[in-house]
C-alpha cells in the first residue's frame, strides 16, 4: 500500500510542480520537463497494470482535459502519450462506470475552480471548488459502495495533499526562509527552482 500511496502524491505534486512552472513561472521549467516524463511513466505503469488507478487517473485527466486545462506543450505532450498508451495498452483496465462518474465530477472541480477564481463566492463554496472537493466526493461515495476498494481513496488524498502542499510552497517567499547560512540548501533551491 506503501508504495502506491508514494507514487499518487508523486504524481499530484508532480502535476502542481509542472503547471506551475509553466502558468506561474515559478518553479524551472527544465525540472518540470523532465519532472513531466518521469510523470507519465509512473501513470502509465499504473494503469497498465491496475484497473482502478487506470479508472481514476483517467477520470482526472479526462476531467482536466475536458474542462480546457491542458494549456502548455508539457501537459499536451504529456496527455498525448497517456491516452496513446491507454487506448493501446490499458484499455480494457478501465471501470467504465466509475469512470464516467469521476469524469463529471473532475468536470465539476475544474468549472467550480474556476467560477472560484474569478467570482466572489461564499466562504464553503470558495473552499470546496479551490480544494476540489466533488471528485474526492464522488471517490469516497464510490469506495463507500465498494466499486473501487478504501485504499484508493486514501491513495488519492495523498495525491490531493501533496498537490496542495506543492501549491503552497511555491507561494512561500524565498524571503521568508533564511537560506543564506544554509549553502547546500541555497544550490538545492536554485536547481529545483530556476534549473
Amino acid at each position: 500500500m506503501l508504495p502506491l500511496l508514494a507514487i499518487y502524491a508523486l504524481i499530484g505534486g508532480g502535476l502542481k510542480y509542472i503547471d506551475d512552472a509553466f502558468d506561474e513561472g515559478m518553479h524551472s521549467r527544465r525540472v518540470a520537463s523532465i519532472l513531466a516524463v518521469i510523470l507519465v511513466v509512473l501513470w502509465v505503469a499504473l494503469s497498465a497494470t491496475d484497473p482502478y488507478s487506470a479508472t481514476i487517473l483517467t477520470a482526472v485527466l479526462l476531467g482536466v482535459l475536458f474542462s480546457g486545462k491542458i494549456d502548455n506543450w508539457v501537459f499536451t505532450a504529456s496527455t498525448g502519450a497517456i491516452v496513446l498508451t491507454i487506448l493501446f495498452l490499458a484499455r480494457e483496465n478501465l471501470l467504465l462506470l466509475p469512470l464516467a462518474i469521476l469524469t463529471i465530477f473532475g468536470i465539476i472541480d475544474e468549472k467550480g475552480n474556476d467560477y472560484v477564481d474569478s467570482h466572489r463566492a461564499h466562504r464553503f463554496i470558495e473552499f470546496f471548488f479551490a480544494h476540489r472537493f466533488a471528485l474526492k466526493l464522488a471517490l469516497l461515495a464510490l469506495c463507500t459502495t465498494s466499486l473501487l476498494p478504501f485504499t484508493y481513496f486514501v491513495a488519492f488524498m495523498c495525491f490531493d495533499l501533496a498537490y496542495d502542499t506543492v501549491g503552497y510552497l511555491g507561494t512561500v517567499e524565498l524571503s521568508k526562509i533564511d537560506i543564506k547560512r544554509m549553502p547546500m540548501l541555497r544550490s538545492l533551491y536554485r536547481i529545483i527552482v530556476f534549473g
